[in-house]
C-alpha cells in the first residue's frame, strides 16, 4: 500500500469515524450543535468517499471537475462555521486584537495557493477557514481573561481550530515538490488534521455539559437501547459502503478492452457518488426521524416495564444478528462459488487438455509410422527400385503394422510414377483415378509436409477414417511425364472413439472430437460419428468452437445450457467436452446449500442462547421487581406507623392513584410506576420528628413549616435511585396545587407532572376518608363535594373527574380507610 493509498483511506475512516461518533451524539441529545457537526462529516465523506475508494481502486485520480471534486469539503466548512458559533460565549460582546492573526497568515498563503488551483475553491475554502479560527480564537481568548470567573474551557473551538492549523499545513505542503514521500510533511499534517476530527463529538458534549445543557442520566436499558441503534446506524452506514466499494471493484474487472475504459471509469465515477449522495440522504432521514420522533420514543419507553423493554431489545439484537449472518451467508456464499466454480472450470480445462494431449501423441505415433515410411519409400524411387519392390514393400510394412503397433494402421499405400500400390493388395475398380482423389490432391497441395485428410465414414465397416499422406519426390509415368509421388497411411478411428467415450467431468457430460469444417470425428454417441456438428446445431456453435482458443464457453444445446471445454488437436482437430450446466455445477450447489444450512443452524443456535438469556433476564427482572415492591411496600409501612392515625395511608394512596391512572387509559407499566410513587409519595416524613407527626391538636407555623419539608427531604432520597429517577416527582410534588398555591415549589397546572396531580387527589381522598385525630372519616357524600369544589384550584379538573366517578361507582363505599 502506497502512502497515498494509507492517507486516503485514513482520512475517509476518521470520516466515518467523526460522523458515526457525532450521530451518536445528536441520537442521545438531539441538540442543533451535534447536528451541524453531523452535515460537516457529511461533507467530508461525500468527498473523501468517492475519491479514496477510486484512487485505491483505479490507482489514479478521478477526472471531475474542480467544483465536484472540492464540494462535500466546501460544503463541511461552512457548517463548522455554524458549530462554532453555536458554542459561542454569548455572556458579553469581546473583542481581542489577537484573534485576527489568523488574516495576517492566511491571505499571503491563498496568494500561494491560486497558483495551484480554482480562485473559487481557494476564495472559499481560505474564507470559511479564516472565519472559523477567528471564531475559535475569541472563545479560547474569551476563557483565558475570564478563567477566574468561571468560564470553562472551550473544548470544540479548540479542537476545531487544530484541524484548520494542520489543514493550512496540508495545503502548503502539497505547493512544493519532496524528495521522497516519507519526507513528504502532507501525509503527517493529513494524520494530525483528522486526527483531531475525531474529538469533536467528545468536546461538543463536554461543552454542553459545562454549560448545563444537558445531563448525562440514563438508565441500564436506556443505554441498551441506544447501544442497539448505534449498532444498527453504523452497520448500515459500513455496509452501503463496502457496498460500493465492491460494485466499482466489478465493474472495473468487467472492463472488456481499452476501448472502454473511459467509459467504465466515468461510470465508476458516477457509482461512487451516487453511494455518497444514497448514504447523506440516508443519514439525513435518520436525522429527521430523531429529531422529530426520538423524544416520543423515549416517553413511549418510560411508560414500558422492564419485561417490555427486555423483550425489544431482544428483537432487535436477534434482527442485527440475523443482518450481520445474513450478509454472512452472502459474502460467503459468493466466495464459495466463486471459488468452486474456478475449480470447476480448472478441472475441466485440464481433462480436456489430456483428452486433446492423448489423441495428439496417437496422431503423432500415425504420423511418425507414415513419416519413416514415405522417405523409405522416397529412397527406393531415389535408387531406381521397380514398382514391384516398392509395393512389396509397403505389403511388408503393412503387414508389420498391423501384428505388431496398431490394429488400427489399416493399410499402406502409394502412388508411384503413375501406378497405384496397395499394402493390402487391394485392386483398384476400374475408372479408378487417385490423382482425383482427396488424400492425393492433399498432400500434393501440402508441397511435402505431412497431412492429415478430412476423415470419411467407411461404408464398409461403418467406422471413421483418416488419411495421413506424404508427398515424395517426383516421378516419371510411362509417357515420361513429371508426376507427384505420394505415400499413404489409413487409420480407423476405433481408438479415439474409445478415448472419447470416457472422457467426462467429474463423471459428468460427454467428450468429442470434430474438424474443423465440422466433421464429428468421434462422439460418445455413435449416431453422430460422421455426422457434420452443422446438422444439427445452429453453424455458430463450430465458429465458437473453432475461435474458443483454449478456453471454456457457455451454450445452449438441446434447450440446456452448457459449458463447452475446447482445446485443439494438431491444429486441425478440437477436442470438446460438453456438459449440461446443472450437472457441472451440482456439487458447487450442494455445497452452498451446506453453507447457508449450517449458517442457518448457527443462528438458529446464537438465538436460542440469546432467547435463553432474555428468558433469565426477565425472570430476574420479575423477581427483583417483585422484591423491589415488597421493599417499597414494607418502606411505606415503617412510614406510616410514624403517624398511628394514618397506618395504611401510602398504601391506599397508591391503589387509588393506580385506579385513576386505569381509567384515564395509561399502560400498565405507567400504572406500576404511578402505584410505586403513591407507595413512597411520604418517604420524607422520615425526617420529620415523630412529636410533630403525632401531635394530637393543631400544628404552629413553625411545625407545619417542618411538615411542609417532607416533600424535598422524600425527594432527595429517591433521586438517589438511579434506575428510578421519575420516582422522586410523585415524593416531591404531591402537595402543590393545581393554581399554583402548593408546596414547595409553587408550580401550577401543566408544569405539575401528572404523576403528582394524580397522586394529589388520592392523597387528598385518603385523608377525607380515614379517621384522624380531630375527626372520624367523612362521608362519602362530603368527599365528593369537597372533591368538586377543589377542582381547578387544588386539583386537576381531569384527575378529579375520574375520582368522582370512582367514588360514584363505590356504592358501599369500600374505598375508605377504616
Amino acid at each position: 500500500m502506497s502512502f497515498e493509498d494509507f492517507e486516503n483511506l485514513f482520512t475517509l475512516l476518521c470520516a466515518i469515524v467523526g460522523l458515526l461518533t457525532c450521530l451518536f451524539k445528536y441520537i442521545e441529545h438531539p441538540k442543533r450543535g451535534y447536528l451541524y457537526l453531523v452535515i460537516s462529516f457529511l461533507g467530508h465523506f461525500f468527498s473523501d468517499y468517492y475519491w479514496a475508494v477510486y484512487v485505491l481502486i483505479m490507482h489514479s485520480s478521478p477526472n471531475v471537475s474542480g467544483f465536484l471534486a472540492y464540494l462535500g469539503w466546501n460544503i463541511a466548512y461552512f457548517f463548522l462555521i455554524l458549530a462554532v458559533f453555536h458554542f459561542r460565549e454569548e455572556k458579553e460582546r469581546y473583542f481581542h486584537p489577537l484573534m485576527l492573526w489568523p488574516l495576517l497568515t492566511n491571505i499571503p498563503l491563498f496568494i500561494l495557493y491560486i497558483q495551484f488551483g480554482g480562485i473559487f475553491n481557494n476564495l472559499w475554502q481560505v474564507g470559511t477557514t479564516t472565519i472559523v479560527m477567528i471564531l475559535c480564537m475569541r472563545e479560547i481568548l474569551y476563557y483565558c481573561h475570564h478563567k477566574k470567573a468561571g468560564a470553562h474551557f472551550p473544548r470544540l473551538p479548540f479542537f476545531v481550530l487544530l484541524f484548520t492549523i494542520f489543514g493550512y499545513g496540508m495545503w502548503t505542503a502539497s505547493c512544493f515538490d519532496w524528495k521522497t514521500e516519507t519526507s513528504n510533511p502532507y501525509l503527517y499534517f493529513t494524520v494530525l488534521a483528522y486526527s483531531s476530527t475525531l474529538f469533536f463529538a467528545w468536546a461538543a458534549g463536554k461543552d454542553y455539559e459545562d454549560e448545563g445543557l444537558i445531563i448525562i442520566d440514563k438508565n441500564e436499558t436506556e443505554l441498551r437501547f441506544q447501544s442497539l441503534l448505534q449498532t444498527l446506524t453504523s452497520f448500515i452506514i459500513f455496509g452501503i459502503c463496502i457496498g460500493g466499494y465492491f460494485i466499482v471493484v466489478r465493474m472495473k474487472n468487467s472492463i472488456p478492452d481499452i476501448e472502454e475504459i473511459d467509459k467504465t471509469t466515468n461510470s465508476i465515477v458516477t457509482i461512487l457518488f451516487i453511494t455518497s449522495v444514497l448514504l447523506i440522504l440516508l443519514v439525513i432521514i435518520m436525522l429527521h426521524v430523531i429529531a422529530t420522533r426520538y423524544r416520543i420514543a423515549r416517553k413511549k419507553r418510560q411508560n414500558m416495564d422492564a419485561g417490555k423493554l427486555s423483550t425489544i431489545n431482544f428483537i432487535i439484537t436477534v434482527l442485527i444478528t440475523l443482518i450481520l449472518m445474513g450478509g454472512a451467508v452472502i459474502y460467503n456464499t459468493m466466495l464459495l462459488y466463486d471459488t468452486s466454480v474456478i475449480g470447476v472450470y480448472e478441472n475441466g480445462e485440464d481433462k480436456v487438455k489430456m483428452f486433446s494431449t492423448n489423441l495428439e501423441n496417437y496422431l503423432a505415433e500415425t504420423e511418425s509410422t507414415l513419416r519413416v515410411t514415405a522417405d523409405t519409400v522416397d529412397l527406393m524411387v531415389k535408387n531406381g527400385a521397380s514398382t514391384q519392390n516398392i509395393c512389396q514393400f509397403l505389403v511388408e510394412q503393412t503387414n508389420k503394422q498391423i501384428e505388431q503397433f496398431d490394429e488400427n494402421f489399416t493399410d499402406l499405400y502409394a502412388y508411384i510414377d503413375g501406378e497405384y500400390l496397395d499394402g493390402l493388395g487391394w485392386e483398384p475398380p476400374e475408372g479408378y483415378d487417385p490423382v482425383s482423389r482427396d488424400w492425393y490432391k492433399t498432400a500434393v497441395q501440402a508441397k511435402g509436409k505431412l497431412v492429415i485428410v478430412s476423415p470419411y465414414l467407411d461404408a464398409h465397416t461403418g467406422y471413421i477414417v483418416i488419411t495421413i499422406a506424404k508427398c515424395i519426390s517426383d516421378g516419371m509415368n510411362a509417357e515420361n511425364l513429371q508426376i507427384h509421388n505420394v505415400v499413404a497411411l489409413d487409420v480407423i478411428v476405433k481408438h479415439v472413439l474409445e478415448v472419447t467415450e470416457q472422457i467426462s467431468i467429474l463423471g459428468k457430460g460427454y467428450g468429442m472430437v470434430v474438424n474443423g469444417d465440422g466433421f464429428i470425428v468421434a462422439h460418445k454417441d455413435e449416431a453422430f460419428n460422421g455426422k457434420n456438428l452443422t446438422d444439427f446445431y445452429d453453424s455458430e456453435l463450430l465458429n465458437r468452437i473453432v475461435s474458443s482458443q483454449n478456453t471454456a464457453f457457455h451454450f445452449v444445446m438441446n434447450n440446456e445450457k452448457c459449458t463447452l471445454f475446447v482445446h485443439p488437436i494438431m491444429k486441425q482437430w478440437y477436442a470438446v467436452v460438453v456438459v449440461n450446466d446443472t450437472e457441472l455445477f451440482e456439487e458447487v450447489h450442494s455445497q452452498m446449500v451446506i453453507n447457508i444450512v449450517i449458517l442457518l443452524i448457527a443462528f438458529l443456535l446464537i438465538s436460542f442462547f440469546y432467547y435463553l438469556g432474555y428468558k433469565n433476564e426477565r425472570n430476574y427482572g420479575m423477581k427483583v421487581e417483585e422484591m423491589n415492591v415488597q421493599v417499597v411496600s414494607a418502606l411505606a409501612t415503617a412510614i406510616d406507623a410514624k403517624d398511628a392515625y394514618t397506618n395504611g395511608h401510602s398504601a391506599r394512596v397508591a391503589e387509588y392513584s393506580k385506579m385513576i391512572a386505569n381509567k384515564m387509559g395509561y399502560s400498565e407499566s405507567k400504572q406500576d410506576e404511578i402505584f410505586m410513587m403513591g407507595l413512597l409519595h411520604d418517604i420524607g416524613k422520615i425526617g420529620v420528628l415523630d412529636k410533630i407527626i403525632n401531635k394530637p391538636g393543631e400544628l404552629t407555623d413553625e411545625e407545619f413549616e417542618l411538615i411542609k419539608n417532607h416533600p424535598v427531604i422524600g425527594s432527595n432520597i429517591l433521586e438517589t435511585i438511579r434506575e428510578r429517577p421519575r420516582l422522586a416527582m410523585g415524593a416531591r410534588w404531591h402537595h402543590e396545587r393545581f393554581d399554583g398555591s402548593g408546596y414547595p415549589d409553587g408550580i401550577a397546572g401543566d408544569k405539575i407532572p401528572e404523576e403528582a396531580r394524580i397522586i394529589a387527589v388520592a392523597d387528598a381522598y385518603d385523608a377525607m376518608t380515614s379517621i384522624r385525630s380531630y375527626r372520624d372519616v367523612m362521608p362519602q357524600k362530603k368527599v365528593r363535594e369537597e372533591i368538586i369544589k377543589g377542582m381547578g384550584t387544588q386539583f386537576d379538573p381531569q384527575f378529579a373527574k375520574v375520582m368522582i366517578q370512582l367514588i360514584d361507582e363505590d356504592t358501599d363505599y369500600y374505598m375508605c380507610g377504616k
